[in-house]
């Protein structure tokens, strides 16, 4: 569901009206993304270890319990963060650093707030492109490291420092972007443990039970494990001492805090895929007096919804092009109608893997639609998730659920007309599943972990 853009105008109205009569002025916004974090957080429920810092975060604000990211693949997912719209709206369909990038005019969220009088800043990737349309006040010092410097989660607590001091200084509100590099791969030893953080990392023998990972073996399963709680261990640390540096420099009070994964772990049906364990990340929203604490909201929240959210609480007009819609009144646990119907896609992560995919769950059923089916997936899948969370049975061609198939059909039709998706037209799923066909025959360079190809300059054009 969409808000009209006369009840988006009501919204803020409601908005400005209550922030008049409490005198508060517009909030400072922190934004917080973990690269590849699932809901791998013990707030969600995992047993295997504690995230005790962004537990408390949650504690402190609202968690919402099924968060959905746009596409599960960082660049798209964060072109969706970054532009409130879907991917195949904005151009970003895969990774940025490989060669796609989003279509010229697309509004983005750090200009719409510098252009209303925010102090802006950035630390980590911002992964989408072109970058230049991202403007920034506040960037970090560099610093000399073999790794992503933001793997350092004390030195990103010290750059903090310096643009809580910045925003101070400009005598304006703030909009920070903070990218946490933790828990993406490489998931070598030496990412174990980075300037001492974890105190005590997890070791092999530690393990009981390992992630769903594709490894060669049961031990390579669980060196992998151990190394991925590590990481999600830093980002924890990380995670509180970004808090206490927002504490300490008297601006916690009025900012609002959220913090999201941009896709889920790189596990079996994870990152890449629209499976369950792909696309639900956490979200945790922190607003001191505009967010009920400890709160739990169980509606379905999408990415799309996270900038119109934004740009209402900064008292920005929300551009009609967005389509998602302010979750405010979720944080203050307000009773309104939500959406019944929530929308997933996928379309390349790198350029040699087309993975054309679109999705619609609803409070039981998820339907997925394979736009290039293969040997290895179905046409369509669908699945129980009350009875089946896992997605492990295919009922798509079961009669005893052949009315929520059709009626999911219905709503991925519309909402795929409605949003102007290029994969309607079957000759572009053509256009673009030969494109990644040429790429994967182009020389490979290695990036992270992984063997991938670019797309040479110029090559966009192939998916026009």
């Amino acid at each position: 569901m969409r808000l009209s853009p006369s009840n988006l105008l009501l919204c803020l109205t409601i908005s400005l009206s209550a922030r008049a009569a409490d005198s508060r002025p517009f909030p400072n916004i922190l934004l917080v993304t973990a690269d590849d974090l699932g809901c791998q957080v013990s707030c969600y429920g995992e047993t295997r270890f504690r995230t005790p810092k962004l537990d408390a975060l949650a504690t402190e604000g609202v968690r919402f319990d099924r968060f959905y990211v746009a596409q599960s693949s960082c660049s798209s997912s964060r072109a969706s963060l970054l532009t409130g719209r879907w991917p195949h709206q904005s151009g970003q369909v895969g990774l940025a650093h490989l060669g796609f990038r989003m279509d010229a005019g697309q509004k983005n969220l750090p200009a719409l707030l510098k252009g209303a009088g925010y102090h802006t800043g950035i630390i980590g990737k911002l992964h989408v492109e072109p970058s230049a349309d991202f403007p920034w006040d506040w960037m970090p010092a560099k610093e000399k490291t073999s790794a992503p410097v933001t793997r350092s989660v004390g030195w990103v607590a010290q750059q903090s420092r310096e643009f809580f001091g910045s925003a101070k200084t400009s005598g304006k509100p703030f909009f920070y972007y903070v990218n946490f590099f933790d828990p993406h791969g490489p998931y070598t030893p030496d990412v174990d443990q980075v300037d001492g953080v974890p105190e005590k990392p997890f070791r092999p023998a530690d393990i009981q039970e390992p992630f769903p990972l594709k490894a060669p073996t049961e031990a390579a399963k669980k060196r992998l494990t151990a190394t991925i709680i590590n990481t999600i261990l830093r980002l924890d640390v990380g995670m509180g001492l970004l808090m206490d540096e927002l504490k300490s420099a008297g601006l916690a009070e009025n900012t609002l805090v959220i913090f999201i994964g941009d896709n889920g772990l790189p596990v079996v049906r994870g990152k890449g895929t629209s499976y369950e364990d792909g696309v639900r990340v956490p979200l945790l929203v922190r607003w001191p007096g505009m967010a009920k604490s400890g709160r739990v909201c169980r509606e379905m929240v999408s990415e799309v919804d996270l900038m119109p959210t934004i740009l209402q609480a900064a008292g920005v007009a929300v551009p009609t092009e967005l389509v998602g819609q302010s979750i405010q009144p979720l944080l203050q646990g307000r009773s309104q109608q939500w959406r019944a119907v929530l929308f997933t896609e996928m379309n390349f992560h790198t350029p040699d893997v087309f993975r054309p995919q679109r999705t619609a769950r609803d409070d039981r059923y998820k339907l997925l639609l394979n736009l290039a089916p293969s040997e290895d997936q179905a046409a369509v899948e669908l699945f129980d998730l009350r009875a089946d969370p896992g997605e492990t049975k295919n009922l798509a061609d079961d009669a005893a659920h052949a009315a929520a198939r059709q009626r999911l059909e219905a709503a991925i039709t519309t909402w795929r007309q409605k949003t102007g998706d290029p994969l309607l037209d079957p000759t572009r799923v053509q256009r673009w599943k030969d494109a990644a066909a040429r790429w994967a025959k182009l020389p490979r360079a290695k990036d992270h972990a992984n063997s991938v190809v670019r797309i040479p300059e110029g090559d966009l054009d192939l998916l026009k």
